[in-house]
């Protein structure tokens, strides 16, 4: 085992490494002012110390010395680190003089000190290592499921990471059955069935994915630890469904301080609530206006979501649907180089590919890129899902339509060329700031993605006619879903809406089935924020609209779009002044 410090060495060096992706070379770059060497000095810091202290996070963003380690998910794990970022809060002015920074690097130092703040928010307010159940089964899951999710290494060598995390398993459940108090009684129920999730995990994925590895001690050794995680689980389980669940009384709803916080810290905006309400109540009129509006020039004779899920027949067969959605995705992006709606810095592919067998009861489709530290396993893939051989002709059927062909379109738009993939384009190669790197903005990512279902409409893909007229009808189911996302999410946890309200919200204004309904209800009741969709969408049509005000003549979709997507993943409002050159 490597000594600490050649650890964190090796981590410095890797970072250093990976953090210079522009063209130009170093060489060529200005010297840094003694306030850009301080804030990179605590940048750095910060980082090395959250993947010492959080070993999962550093696997998932691509870095590996920590692969054979799990740690940070004991309340005093948190907690601490809560204390490390609330100093590392009170020094970032002593130490380095904001207004002495150039613009990117005044971006940089509010979105670090903005992550800082939204951190110590989620341990020490919303508490979801006290409150959610599932926390800890989504910890279980993930550290080991990032072992086998990319081939960044041998399999043998992932599989023995995959040993050492198991066998800190059971101290995973037995620090959620020391800390949890009072969950809402929803998220109990939803962790005993997620719980189901996390068992198929262990039984059946990672041995499926390891099952290649011919070294018989390190096959003994995994089924022990294996074992030993499942009694864990299985007690875990028992602890859930006999002791919390009785006592789980607890109100999911963070308040209206919170989530007035937590928007301003992740996403930068400031607004009320009222206000915020106000606008998703008038967009969702209009989109449901228009959503009618297309059905009846489609059939006339059919009521509008009957209309709607006739689409849903239009499909592939599932032999059909990889290469369907290759050729999907290769007219999408000459569409996008013909008429010239962004750059796209890359002439590599994403990859499509049927989602693993061990991720298949997980996805319909995903866009899966590389962490931005991984140099090994550096390909993308977008996944799509086959139906099961097993099924019944029905059940293959309802799969199918999932990728009818209008959707199929609007999800590889949002998902690959110009959504989600070409964001990643653009950040692996345009962006050196490990911030901008690693500090998201959930309204910026999704927000960008539902922007370009409707884009890429208005510039003219899809052609006119019926043909186009079934793409939008699409296209505003979709909006409608996130619009509901939007609603609900703040009714939920300022309004007092219940979760019976929140289902019948998504019922009766976003037109979906009851199961569906009940499943993004119950995902607002733990994800308050899942508003990002439409709120990022609407921050970005303003932000178009502003640019055509100011640009005039010299405005154009490609020169917009490649300013939104050279930045990196900030919230909306920090773009915002970077494009104009605002302080």
């Amino acid at each position: 085992m490597p000594s600490t410090r050649a650890l964190v060495a090796a981590l410095l060096v890797l970072l250093s490494a990976c953090a210079t992706s522009r063209p130009a070379s170093q060489a060529d770059a200005p010297a840094l002012s003694p306030a850009q060497q301080a804030l990179r000095r605590i940048v750095d810091a910060h980082f090395e110390e959250q993947f010492r202290r959080f070993p999962q996070t550093a696997t998932s963003k691509g870095l590996h010395t920590y692969d054979d380690q799990l740690a940070g998910f004991t309340p005093g794990e948190q907690l601490a680190w809560a204390a490390v970022l609330k100093q590392e809060l009170a020094t970032l002015p002593q130490q380095v003089d904001r207004t002495r920074l150039p613009l990117l690097d005044q971006a940089d130092y509010d979105i670090f000190e903005s992550n800082l703040k939204a951190r110590i928010l989620e341990i020490e307010e919303v508490r979801g290592w006290e409150r959610n159940p599932n926390t800890y089964l989504g910890i279980a899951s993930s550290s080991v499921y990032a072992l086998i999710n990319r081939d960044f290494a041998p399999l043998e060598q992932r599989m023995r990471s995959a040993v050492a995390r198991m066998s800190r398993l059971p101290e995973v459940f037995a620090a959620g059955k020391a800390a949890l108090k009072n969950p809402p009684r929803l998220w109990t129920e939803i962790a005993l069935q997620q719980a189901a999730g996390t068992r198929s995990l262990l039984a059946s994925t990672l041995p499926q994915a390891f099952a290649p590895v011919k070294d018989a001690a390190l096959q003994e050794s995994f089924a022990r630890e294996q074992a030993k995680a499942l009694a864990a689980l299985e007690d875990y389980v028992r602890f859930l469904r006999e002791d919390l669940l009785p006592r789980s009384n607890g109100d999911f709803a963070i308040g209206e301080s919170i989530y007035r916080r937590k928007l301003t810290y992740e996403e930068g905006v400031t607004e009320d609530i009222d206000s915020l309400l106000a606008w998703g109540r008038a967009e969702l009129k209009r989109t449901q206006d228009e959503f009618r509006e297309v059905a009846r020039r489609l059939d006339a004779t059919k009521a509008p979501m009957d209309v709607y899920r006739e689409l849903g027949k239009e499909h592939p067969t599932p032999a059909e649907l990889v290469p369907t959605t290759r050729a999907t995705l290769e007219t999408i992006r000459q569409f996008l180089v013909d008429q010239h709606i962004i750059t796209i810095p890359s002439e590599v592919r994403a990859q499509v590919a049927e989602t693993p067998s061990f991720n298949r009861a997980l996805s319909f489709a995903s866009m899966n890129t590389p962490g931005p530290f991984e140099t090994t396993a550096t390909e993308a893939y977008y996944y799509v899902t086959p139906p099961d051989p097993s099924w019944s002709a029905e059940q293959t059927e309802q799969h199918m339509s999932f990728y009818n062909r209008h959707a199929l379109e609007l999800v590889t738009i949002h998902e690959a060329y110009p959504g989600h993939y070409v964001q990643f384009l653009w950040t692996n190669k345009k962006v050196d700031s490990k911030v901008r790197r690693l500090m998201g903005s959930g309204s910026f990512s999704e927000g960008w993605g539902l922007y370009t279902e409707q884009m890429m409409l208005e510039a003219g893909y899809g052609g006119t006619g019926v043909t186009a007229d079934k793409l939008k009808l699409n296209q505003l189911a979709l909006y409608l879903q996130r619009l509901a996302r939007y609603m609900v999410g703040l009714s939920l946890h300022t309004r007092g809406m219940t979760y019976e309200q929140a289902v019948r919200f998504f019922e009766e204004e976003a037109y979906m089935t009851r199961i569906n309904a009940e499943r993004e209800a119950r995902r607002g009741t733990s994800d308050p924020t899942y508003l990002v969709y439409a709120l990022g969408k609407k921050m970005i049509l303003e932000l178009r609209e502003e640019a055509k005000a100011r640009w005039g003549k010299d405005f154009t979709l490609r020169r917009f779009h490649d300013a939104v997507v050279s930045y990196g993943y900030p919230p909306v409002p920090v773009v915002r002044r970077l494009m104009f050159g605002e302080n």
